[in-house]
């Protein structure tokens, strides 16, 4: 029983590792600098809006929580906390988020979000 125990918890720490050497990866690889935020926003797909919360924003993008599947490359509208509709298209989805990627420039973005930007340069 000690062997297995010692082997679940070696596993545990080599999931927790891995997914710290996989978040910095993913640092290094993108292109906008990100700020974790909780705002409420509404997707607009086709016809049908849905209510949604921001998790992380960029110039670049955002990751949303929402209950809908949606495909990627699906093109969308957000409003994101009443700053004014920006058109974005889904870049992956997983596990109940939604990653969104800006088709506007990031000076459109910037002008957007106002004085909140000023943290994402």
């Amino acid at each position: 029983m000690a062997k297995k125990k010692i082997k679940a918890e070696a596993k545990v720490k080599s999931t927790v590792a891995n997914k710290i050497n996989i978040r910095d990866g993913l640092e290094v690889l993108r292109s906008h600098k990100r700020r974790t935020v909780i705002w409420p926003a509404i997707l607009i797909v086709s016809e049908y809006e849905f209510k949604c919360t921001l998790y992380d924003i960029s110039l670049g993008g955002v990751r949303v929580k929402l209950d809908l599947p949606l495909a990627t490359g699906t093109k969308v509208q957000i409003n994101i906390k009443g700053f004014g509709y920006t058109n974005a298209f889904v870049s992956w989805y997983a596990e109940k988020f939604v990653g969104l990627r800006f088709t506007e420039d990031t000076d459109h973005i910037a002008d957007l979000l106002g004085e909140h930007a000023e943290n994402l340069f």
